[in-house]
């Protein structure tokens, strides 16, 4: 009589066996989170205003910009350096100095007009001027020369003024809170102790971190500058 062998397989290799291999499910990689970004929102509601407000200066520039000339964009210049013949012309040195000039002075009306009590009321015209510079440059760019316009202020131009805008946002928001605690300070919640404290050099201090932005942009307008105005012939 032939016994028949059985082969014994352990309990732990049987699962193993029976076990089907889970498939992974593919998840789309969200570029921006829509909640996150509300909660940012929520959460900075001042600069959120301001930008706004930036917003709104440069699009009443770029509808001014039809009655606008050449001359005018030299007149401003030292305000916006909107003179984008000089960038052409002058050396590297002097490029960067009128960058940087341009949001210093900016920042530093936002650092002195945080120092008032009426800075809180009239910070918020900074950044609509600084917008209404920007998309009167931008929009006689373009209306003068088209597409080759939109394509120097897209490559030379926008990169280090973006983050400048970013400088001028920052630099009015701290403004605005300061001179909202100077004015807390001289109302009846100082008289019971309940106004926030001023503390001059933490307000130095942050401006400090803006003007390191703020280099940072002019050194970026300097590069794209050195890069990319070479390429146009105006």
């Amino acid at each position: 009589m032939i016994m028949k062998r059985t082969r014994i397989i352990p309990i732990h290799y049987r699962r193993k066996e029976t076990e089907k291999p889970k498939k992974k499910s593919f998840r789309p990689v969200k570029i921006i989170d829509a909640k996150n970004l509300m909660d940012a929102v929520r959460a900075n509601p001042a600069v959120v205003f301001l930008a706004a407000l930036l917003l709104l200066g440069t699009v009443f520039g770029s509808l001014f910009a039809r009655k606008a000339d050449f001359p005018l964009m030299e007149k401003l210049d030292f305000l916006f350096f909107s003179n984008y013949q000089t960038r052409l012309v002058q050396p590297f040195a002097a490029v960067f100095a009128a960058s940087l000039g341009s949001v210093f002075l900016f920042v530093f009306v936002c650092f002195l007009l945080g120092l008032s009590v009426w800075g809180m009321f009239l910070l918020p015209a900074v950044p609509f001027f600084r917008g209404f510079g920007f998309g009167l440059a931008s929009g006689y760019l373009y209306a003068a020369y088209g597409f080759q316009g939109f394509l120097f202020n897209a490559a030379v131009v926008l990169p280090g003024a973006f983050l400048s805008m970013i400088s001028i946002l920052l630099a009015a928001r701290e403004g605005i809170f300061f001179s909202r605690k100077i004015l807390s300070s001289c109302g009846p919640s100082a008289a019971k102790g309940s106004a926030a404290p001023l503390s001059f050099w933490d307000y130095l201090s942050r401006f400090g971190s803006i003007m390191i932005l703020a280099f940072a942009a002019a050194v970026i307008d300097l590069i794209t500058t050195v890069c990319f105005a070479g390429a146009f012939s105006f």
